[in-house]
């Protein structure tokens, strides 16, 4: 059988390598880019690894004649056409707990950072602003799944309050002595809100102009998770009217056109596309607002359990035996 891996980084290249030269049953194809800009290939390919980069549409499904998996080394799969790949029999694979306690880490940095009021200190340390202790505060966490319980318990360890928001009760988060809310109490009683749920119709712009306008005017929102589930234009008013205390946001609406504003204004692309660029550099005008280019997960111990996880469930499919963590 054949694997071709998209989006490798420079750390998880030679990992992929080795894992392919003791595996000689296996032919193997690494690309750096992301499987959009291999737009010149018609791949003959049993199996795809792929990461976020790579938006896999039925137009790109349609280029991969043999595929039967889909790989993608990451826990959110918003990026894959799931009914596409369902209707031609291609089973879809994620990595579901490789970053738990990374993204867990990365989100209380932010939270520190706009606790302290890191963005308002230059680095003369001339011009400061008084900063406040997450010890007795609230935080509001909505999704309690494995980040959302890691959250939890560093919370617990800073003597913080805690509510939660979840479809189902978290026996892990009770324990803790978190309590359970509807979306709206949880916004109205907490001094911070991070969000740690996946992106699906449910989420879609989760926070929202209607229910942004509970949070209180010193209240702050963080989000590790996908940049829709906020709706940008609502957290930019809110901002702006100073309605919430401040924004840390690793991932954002259009996050994928960073970078590419010269080909956005040469190629005239549609309004959504301008949006979502004018609107990150709107963010970036807020001394209240942390952005960080989606690196949450991004820990040398993550990314080897990723590509470890996503190698030994090659191996299965290789064999024909049953794979790991299919996304339903």
């Amino acid at each position: 059988m054949k694997i071709i891996f998209t989006d490798v980084s420079d750390f998880e290249y030679p990992i992929i390598s080795k894992f392919a030269s003791n595996n000689k049953d296996l032919t193997v194809e690494i690309y750096k880019e992301d499987v959009n800009k291999l737009q010149d290939k018609d791949f003959d390919t049993d199996m795809l690894s792929i990461f976020i980069n790579s938006k896999v549409s039925s137009d790109v499904i349609s280029r991969f004649a043999k595929l039967r998996f889909v790989f993608t080394r990451s826990t959110g799969f918003d990026h894959i056409d799931l009914k596409a790949c369902k209707e031609r029999g291609i089973k879809v694979c994620n990595v579901p707990d490789y970053g738990s306690q990374t993204v867990a880490e990365f989100t209380f940095f932010l939270m520190l950072s706009l606790f302290r009021k890191i963005n308002f200190s230059n680095n003369n340390g001339v011009k400061f602003s008084r900063g406040k202790e997450l010890y007795g505060k609230t935080i509001g966490i909505i999704g309690a799944g494995n980040i959302g319980n890691n959250v939890g318990r560093i919370a617990k360890s800073f003597e913080m309050n805690m509510l939660y928001y979840n479809r189902n009760k978290s026996e892990y988060l009770e324990v803790l002595g978190a309590k359970k809310a509807e979306l709206e109490d949880l916004l109205r009683n907490s001094d911070v809100v991070t969000i740690h749920v996946p992106l699906n119709e449910g989420t879609f712009h989760l926070i929202n102009r209607e229910n942004i306008k509970f949070m209180g005017k010193d209240a702050v929102l963080i989000n590790t998770a996908r940049g829709a589930i906020l709706d940008t234009d609502a957290v930019i008013e809110a901002l702006d009217s100073k309605r919430i205390g401040g924004v840390a946001l690793d991932v954002i609406e259009g996050e994928e056109f960073s970078g590419r504003e010269m080909e956005i204004i040469r190629k005239k692309e549609n309004y959504d596309v301008l949006k979502a660029v004018l609107e990150r550099s709107l963010l970036r005008n807020f001394e209240n607002v942390i952005l960080t280019p989606h690196i949450a997960y991004n820990t040398e111990e993550a990314l080897l359990r990723i590509v470890t996880s996503t190698w030994d469930n090659i191996l299965k499919a290789n064999k024909d035996l049953e794979v790991s963590n299919i996304v339903e």
